[in-house]
Parts: structure tokens; C-alpha cells; sequence
């Protein structure tokens, strides 16, 4: 009894532990064709996303530039609609490269050089703000490691400043 009492609370746990590691952020494919989801990282094509619908994904890890996304995916506009995902068993995954998101707020000083607010800052340019649109690089702890889509800037930014709203810039 105290062992499954035991295993039952670190269940618990490792979900809660789990939970706060999944981000939401943008499908932002730069091709004019439909995003692949896949059942792995370089896998089978299972299900496809239509280029012209705004769509968020919730992420929940991360292997070599793969993100492994939760099976719903949220899609924006005047038809806003939860749409599951089907066809896999081993999950559901999308490449970096096809996911965005800007900062809530004022982005002085929201990038550091690791993930702890006493970390240096990035420099940005005030003049890269209005276009400063990141990928997800890995997800430590309330931080999450990004890039620019330029390329220009990479940091680490607490997770609640991320802004996934594709209608909104999030004050």
C-alpha cells in the first residue's frame, strides 16, 4: 500500500513538474505550402496545417530542433476551434523553424545570456523591436532559450513573457 502510495505521489509530481514546462507559441511556416506534423522528429507526415489559418501549439520537449507538441492544436480567427490531432501513437512533432513568438511587453532587457534574471542582458536594437520575432530553442525550468528568426539575437527569456497571441502583441 505505501508503495503505490509512493509511486501515485511521484506521478503526481512528475505531471505537475511536466505542466509547467509546456509552452504556447505560434505555427509561423515561412512556405507557402501546408506544415507537416509528424510522428517523430524526420518522421512520417500524419497530419498537415493549413498555411492560411492561424494557428498555437503547446510544446512540451524538445529533441534536435524538434519540438514534440501537444495533440490539440488551437486555431485563431472567426472561427476560433480546438482541432485534435489523429494518426500517430508515438506523438506529434514540428520542426523549430515553423514556430514563433514575440515578447510580451518591452523587450529591453528580456533576453539574458542564461536563464536567471541576475544574468547579463542581451543588447537589442530599438530599431529590431517592432520585427523581433523568435523560435524556440529548449525549455529550463520558467525559462525558455530562443533565437530570432533573423538570427541576429539568441537568449534566454522567462516563459511568462512570451507572447503567442498571432491577432495580438500582447501588452
Amino acid at each position: 500500500m505505501k508503495k503505490l502510495l509512493l509511486l501515485t505521489l511521484l506521478m503526481v509530481t512528475s505531471m505537475a513538474v511536466n505542466a509547467q514546462n509546456i509552452v504556447t507559441v505560434c505555427v509561423v511556416d515561412p512556405t507557402s505550402t501546408s506544415t507537416n506534423i509528424r510522428n517523430a522528429p524526420n518522421g512520417k507526415v500524419v497530419a498537415q496545417l493549413a498555411n492560411s489559418e492561424l494557428c498555437t501549439v503547446d510544446l512540451i520537449s524538445v529533441k534536435n530542433g524538434w519540438w514534440r507538441i501537444s495533440p490539440e492544436v488551437e486555431v485563431w480567427g472567426d472561427d476560433e476551434k480546438t482541432i485534435p490531432l489523429t494518426g500517430s501513437t508515438s506523438g506529434y512533432w514540428i520542426h523549430k523553424s515553423m514556430l514563433g513568438f514575440n515578447i510580451a511587453g518591452d523587450p529591453e532587457g528580456c533576453l539574458r545570456a542564461a536563464p536567471s534574471k541576475g544574468a547579463q542582458a542581451v543588447r537589442i536594437a530599438q530599431s529590431d523591436y517592432a520585427a523581433l520575432y523568435l523560435e524556440p530553442l529548449v525549455i529550463e525550468g520558467s525559462w525558455i532559450k530562443v533565437i530570432s528568426k533573423d538570427k541576429k539575437y539568441t537568449g534566454w527569456m522567462p516563459i511568462d513573457r512570451i507572447c503567442a497571441n498571432p491577432l495580438t502583441t500582447c501588452p
